[in-house]
């Protein structure tokens, strides 16, 4: 199996803005095989967190997604911002942000990419205990339900399709498998 990377001869940004990079690369493959122009989009690494109460409940975030068009059930977390040097950090922040809950211990899982051919992000998981420490202060745009469920449910809704986000249902499934 090839791993040698491709030569880019070119590349060039489509659209850039705070959220989202479209660049077009010309590519050339070890094998002299032209791929121009080969999308890639770029976007913020994203920390997700498995947080699993005292009562071993799993906290999970009902939100509509526009672009599915309809609410999906989902880990809290978001995105890493640039200044943002800690994985952990950045997963409890956002923790906080969605949900009013914080960690009262917590660890890196894994990290992903939804789709390694076409966008250039990682999806971090952090598998966390929490504790209940105040009220969610969603982002202005963010409408979160937070939702408490047992650890078979959680496992149950993954396998099911209930979590239309695949990668929220993978990192569901591998925090779930492992200890903890």
């Amino acid at each position: 199996m090839p791993e040698t990377a491709w030569t880019i001869r070119k590349s060039h940004y489509i659209m850039k803005d705070r959220w989202l990079r479209l660049r077009t690369d010309d590519c050339v493959t070890p094998s002299g095989h032209v791929l121009d122009p080969y999308y890639v989009l770029e976007t913020a690494d994203i920390a997700l967190v498995l947080g699993i109460d005292a009562a071993d409940h799993v906290i999970l975030v009902r939100q509509y997604r526009h672009a599915y068009g309809s609410p999906s059930l989902e880990l809290p977390g978001g995105a890493i911002d640039p200044g943002d040097t800690d994985i952990l950090a950045a997963a409890e922040r956002e923790m906080h942000e969605e949900t009013g809950y914080t960690f009262a211990d917590a660890e890196r899982v894994v990290t992903l990419n939804a789709d390694p051919a076409r966008y250039a992000n990682r999806m971090h998981l952090v598998r966390a205990r929490v504790i209940a420490a105040g009220p969610a202060r969603p982002d202005p745009g963010e409408d979160i339900a937070v939702m408490r469920v047992p650890r078979a449910e959680a496992l149950r809704l993954a396998q099911s399709g209930s979590i239309v986000g695949a990668v929220h249902a993978a990192m569901i499934l591998i925090g779930l498998s492992g200890r903890g």
